[in-house]
């Protein structure tokens, strides 16, 4: 039986960026921006942070980079914010509290975590994560969707403070909080085709994931007490886990062509020929849309082909599933002669992209790619 080509689909994952480390230096919040960032984030891009300073309340996180003294850069904590000139008192009057009905002497001259001044509560640094907008001249905001990371808007940003401490910037999903978090959806994840249980529990992996921080690694000791400690893989940024893997739509059509050449080693005197193959190799294109619309975290558009033409170093490689037939997450109880999907999977380069302006037609862009180290075709169970 003839199969049509509209099951095609094509699934592409780039490299992960490397993980940043910003300079609270770089923090300007006047703009709520940090005005740089390391090479291989772009627009959209879905971050974590270890202690981003932002502000959704009263103060941001982490008291320990808070200012102590009155004319510091550093947001000033309401520890020592009744002091605003050279001439007012150097501790709190009778009048002036900290925290929240604690007065004068017995105020606290320090700020730690769980003080709550003017109804606000003063929280330590936790892991939360964000969306990035890169800008021409290369600040960067944050949001709390993808959508407006993509418009950029100054008033939808997240609030940023500075602080005097440091924070790290990491692709999502790579932070030690979120190792052991797991996608079971079809398409998606470590366990695309298999599942893993846990060896006393018997519980599956998708049905009962785990979600602590550091698990105890020996299981003979008394202190293991968590559910699935010992199923690997466990970490999402061990191997190729991130970023995830992303469907491209609005695609017109992708073309694939391998090939291996012969070798002619045939002997001398020899009457047939002799030969073996050479290295098989490969090179395609493929057409699609160009647009702005904001697609979901595990879905994009052309424009991540037309991004990848632009490195040549780290980051220029993706990985890349050519499906032909695509069965769905559930085939039912009907399988027929088909018993799973079947794809190509291989590593790309993106060469050359071009894009079509036409006055009656919508504007198209067009992507050439080779293939670089092992392709594999693959049927899914």
């Amino acid at each position: 039986m003839a199969v049509l080509g509209t099951g095609g689909k094509l699934l592409l994952k780039r490299e992960a960026p490397e993980p940043c480390l910003i300079n609270p230096e770089s923090v300007d919040p006047e703009g709520d921006i940090i005005f740089s960032l390391c090479d291989g984030y772009w627009t959209g891009d879905h971050i974590s942070s270890d202690c981003l300073p932002v502000s959704n309340g009263q103060f941001p996180p982490g008291p320990s980079g808070y200012a102590t003294y009155f004319g510091s850069k550093f947001f000033l904590g309401p520890n020592r914010d009744h002091i605003s000139s050279a001439k007012d008192a150097f501790y709190k009057t009778s009048t002036e509290e900290y925290p929240d009905g604690v007065f004068g002497d017995d105020s606290q001259f320090y700020c730690r975590a769980g003080d709550v001044s003017g109804g606000g509560e003063i929280v330590n640094c936790s892991p939360g994560d964000y969306w990035i907008h890169i800008d021409s001249l290369g600040h960067v905001s944050f949001y709390y969707s993808r959508c407006d990371a993509l418009a950029g808007c100054k008033s939808t940003r997240a609030n940023l403070v500075q602080t005097s401490e440091t924070f790290s910037i990491v692709p999502f999903g790579s932070l030690d909080y979120s190792n052991a978090v797991w996608e079971c959806v079809y398409g998606f994840g470590p366990y695309v085709f298999s599942d893993g249980q846990d060896t006393v529990t018997l519980a599956s992996i998708c049905e009962s994931a785990p979600s602590y921080e550091l698990p105890e690694g020996n299981p003979n000791t008394e202190a293991y007490s968590y559910d699935n400690a010992n199923l690997l893989p466990r970490g999402l940024n061990q191997g190729t886990g991130v970023p995830f893997w992303q469907v491209l739509f609005e695609i017109r059509e992708w073309s694939l062509e391998l090939s291996a050449p012969s070798v002619d080693t045939t002997s001398v005197a020899e009457k047939f020929g002799n030969a073996v193959k050479s290295l098989v190799t490969g090179g395609g294109s493929t057409e699609f849309f160009v647009d702005r619309k904001c697609f979901t975290d595990n879905e994009d558009n052309g424009l991540l082909l037309m991004k990848l033409l632009m490195l040549t170093e780290k980051g220029c490689k993706a990985s890349a599933q050519f499906y032909m037939i695509d069965r769905g997450p559930n085939c039912g109880t009907n399988f027929g002669v088909l018993q799973g999907d079947l794809y190509y999977e291989a590593d790309i380069l993106v060469t050359q992209t071009a894009v079509n302006l036409r006055p009656t037609e919508m504007v198209a862009g067009t992507a050439q790619f080779v293939t670089t180290g092992e392709i594999r075709l693959l049927e899914a169970a």
